[in-house]
């Protein structure tokens, strides 16, 4: 059976961006690199001419894996609410699924690249905008639909989500925490009940739920 070898380009381009993953754009330095893909840095600049370069093609890498592993599964579901509920589920925590040892790129690198100004913080800038640009985009179909609330403040669910998303990010890469998935589902669910329309609510036959309990660390008692 004849197997695909992937390109020099594609190999630097997955490894790369399983370092991206672990170290962040500020660890990914052409030596590392090289290293990282068994070849010389001569050779690696055949591909990319900078730092800059390798960090805006591994960023431009990691939107296509993204697009795979979370935007392409969602679509598969009906437009609207339940489109928008299946984009979240593969949102959350999707790097790992996707194979990378590390967290998600771009989550770290709005912190990373708060206060740094280029054209690397302008590609992050450029796909967060248009990932927002998604989840509005997502949020005024389900409106339009009558799955939520005709004065529903779209920009402000928005903003919540990604709050979510970023809070789940840090729980579960930083703190390391076992409930993150837990809590950051509570939070969505909870975010969508407050968007919902009441005659959604009435549809669905939804009931006011008791939160759900987290393990707690006690000290122990003298």
């Amino acid at each position: 059976m004849n197997t695909v070898t992937p390109s020099t380009h594609e190999r630097i381009l997955h490894q790369g961006l399983a370092l991206l993953s672990q170290v962040g754009l500020a660890g990914v330095t052409l030596g590392m690199l090289a290293d990282r893909v068994g070849m010389s840095k001569s050779g690696l600049f055949a591909h990319f001419r900078s730092k800059e370069d390798v960090q805006i093609g591994l960023l431009t890498y990691m939107g296509q894996c993204a697009r795979q592993q979370v935007v392409a599964p969602a679509t598969q579901a009906a437009e609207g609410l339940p489109r928008l509920q299946a984009l979240v589920q593969h949102w959350l925590g999707w790097a790992p699924r996707a194979g990378l040892p590390g967290g998600c790129p771009v989550a770290a690198a709005l912190f990373e690249l708060d206060d740094v100004d280029g054209p690397v913080r302008q590609q992050v800038l450029a796909m967060e905008r248009e990932w927002r640009g998604l989840l509005t985009q997502l949020v005024r179909q389900a409106i339009t639909l009558g799955h939520f609330r005709h004065d529903l403040d779209v920009e402000q669910f928005v903003w919540e989500l990604c709050g979510i998303y970023l809070s789940h990010h840090a729980a579960q890469r930083f703190l390391r925490a076992t409930d993150a998935d837990a809590r950051a589902q509570t939070a969505f669910q909870t975010l969508l009940t407050r968007a919902q329309s009441p005659w959604t609510r009435r549809r669905r036959g939804q009931r006011v739920k008791r939160p759900p309990t987290y393990p707690t660390h006690e000290a122990p008692s003298a």
